[in-house]
């Protein structure tokens, strides 16, 4: 019992033995199973954090200005078929190459083209320095040439001889005036007086102030950084929109002499442009103020898309910007204080480089051919406007005889009777029923005045809506016609009056006769359409009320059933015809 007993104590302490072994195996598998688990979660951590890094790297290239999609195809064609089997990044690279060659080719241009402008500007110096060395030798030839000019009692440096105070003016403004002196003595048609007006102390004050000025720049910038003030601000807008001296006053007259339009010319230093601003004279006082709406107008729309809403002088907003400024301002400021606009056709004139709304560079070279036709221009618009304003003012003031007027084509026929014409809103206008508002093109800064006239013949009655735009005579008024007689008849609901519209609005000022006015042969034209409607339509109601007073062939014709509003004569013989 004992030695059996002792078997199983041995064979216990195998067992146990055995089984710590197991143990420690499998513990040693779970060990090595754990740290290869750690070992593999912070791999997988290191990659996420590359992954993240690759995802937030920028290369240097990004930062660098390359060519568009379009230029880079363009310029690099033959190439496309070489980078087709290239992987996205060896494209990228190929093209950075491409850029560096064309960075290298661009830098030679450069020096190339630099070398060159030294040479020219040496040259330009050698030639200057040449010309200068004539001026004695020219001096002392012209010195002993006056007695031959008193001999032959010629006046040549009298007449070529210029004010002392045109050497002041600006150089845009002595271009201008330089070429008003050349046009004024060739007298080509155009009638206009010029002078210059301001001092010559005046221009050497500004003189010594800007040098003062300029000496204390770097302490009055001290003082407006570390002491910024509302009148700092305002003192640099009263700088930078500050005019020159001198100006050029302008002065057109009408041929009665009654009337005189004055325009003013200021060149501007710092906005490197000149403005114009429009006054009219009257010898009659009672009737200036309402001629005086005009001159918004007249010089807004001498050419398309110039209506100076800009300041048309290249990279002048930079300059402004470095100001604290901005373009809006400086016209505010301008047009606030009557200084007038400046309209790209007046850089023009003085030889001011110009970019327009669409960014198109201009530079006038003949000064003398555009100034003649500007002054052409603004002389046959103001013209075409002062006529238009007596026309207006005629009419509404009923100072003028309907039957006794020229553009009167048939004065025995006259039966209609013009009884009201007054100024109405725009609103007004636009509220009226007519195919004609509907296709009208878009304002492109256009303003419009309009009117309201009423014809009245027996129980009839016509309301006549006019419009006058401010481009005129660019674009002529347009009437818009409402028959009042047996119910309301328009253009949208009577044919009749839908031609008759055609028939007044289709008249062109190329289709006047020699001193006819434009709305006056519009309103007679209404008028004797107003006639021929009433005559013909009252031809067909039971109670004939118009019998015919005007000699037309036929009331109707054709299917359309045209009415004979066209006034046509040969010879002794007049007559309305279709």
């Amino acid at each position: 019992m004992f030695v059996a007993l002792k078997h199983s104590n041995r064979e216990v302490k195998r067992n146990i033995k055995s089984g710590r072994d197991e143990l420690h195996l499998e513990k040693s598998k779970v060990d090595l199973s754990r740290l290869h688990l750690q070992n593999l979660l912070y791999e997988v951590s290191h990659l996420k954090k590359e992954i993240v890094r690759c995802q937030k790297f920028k290369s240097r290239d990004t930062y660098l200005e390359l060519l568009s999609d379009k230029e880079y195809s363009s310029k690099y064609a033959a190439d496309a078929e070489e980078t087709s089997n290239m992987t996205n990044h060896k494209t990228h690279l190929y093209r950075l190459e491409c850029e560096l060659r064309l960075r290298k080719e661009l830098d030679s241009q450069y020096s190339a083209l630099l070398t060159s402008k030294q040479e020219l500007l040496q040259e330009n110096l050698n030639q200057t320095q040449r010309y200068l060395s004539f001026a004695p030798a020219l001096r002392t030839l012209l010195d002993s040439t006056k007695p031959l000019h008193d001999a032959l009692q010629l006046s040549l440096d009298v007449e070529w001889k210029l004010s002392s105070i045109v050497k002041y003016l600006p150089r845009p403004l002595y271009i201008l005036f330089i070429n008003l002196e050349a046009l004024q003595r060739a007298s080509g048609g155009l009638s206009f007086k010029h002078e210059i007006i301001g001092y010559e102390s005046d221009v050497q004050m500004q003189e010594l102030l800007l040098e003062s000025e300029n000496s204390l720049k770097e302490r009055r910038h001290f003082q407006e950084v570390n002491h910024p003030s509302e009148a700092t601000v305002n003192n640099v807008l009263e700088r930078a929109i500050k005019s020159h001296p001198l100006h050029i006053r302008l002065v057109m007259e009408t041929p009665d002499k009654s009337y005189e339009l004055v325009l003013f010319v200021r060149y501007w230093t710092l906005l490197k442009c000149c403005t114009i601003r429009a006054q009219l004279n009257s010898s009659n006082t009672t009737n200036v103020q309402g001629d005086t709406n005009m001159l918004q107008n007249l010089l807004g729309h001498l050419y398309p898309n110039d209506l100076g809403n800009d300041i048309p002088v290249p990279g002048i907003e930079y300059e402004l910007q470095n100001l604290n400024l901005s373009a809006e301002d400086c016209l505010e400021y301008l047009v606030k204080n009557g200084f007038g606009k400046p309209y790209c056709w007046l850089q023009s004139m003085c030889s001011i480089a110009t970019v327009n709304k669409n960014k198109l560079f201009n530079h006038e070279l003949n000064l003398h051919k555009w100034t003649r036709e500007v002054f052409a221009r603004i002389s046959k618009r103001w013209h075409s406007w002062m006529s238009l304003t007596q026309q207006v003012r005629g009419l509404v003031y009923k100072d003028v005889d309907l039957y006794a007027l020229r553009e009167n084509i048939y004065p025995e026929g006259l039966s209609c009777s013009l009884v009201q014409w007054t100024v109405i809103s725009t609103e007004e206008f636009n509220v009226q029923n007519s195919n004609l508002l509907t296709n009208l093109p878009s304002d492109n800064g256009i303003t419009y005045t309009s009117y309201r006239a009423v014809i009245v013949r027996g129980s009839a009655k016509m309301e006549c809506f006019i419009r006058i735009p401010s481009n005129y005579p660019m674009e002529i008024p347009l009437w818009i016609l409402s028959v009042h007689w047996n119910g309301r008849h328009t253009a949208m609901n009577n044919s009749a009056i839908k031609m008759m519209e055609y028939w007044t609005n289709s008249l062109q000022p190329k289709d006047l006769e020699k001193n006819h006015r434009l709305l006056y042969a519009q309103l007679f034209r209404t008028i004797y359409s107003f006639d021929i409607f009433l005559e013909t339509e009252g031809s067909m109601q039971t109670t004939r009320e118009y019998n015919k007073e005007k000699p037309y062939i036929s009331a109707f014709a054709k299917r359309i059933r045209l009415r004979p509003y066209r006034y046509i004569t040969k010879g002794s013989i007049h007559t309305f015809k279709q």
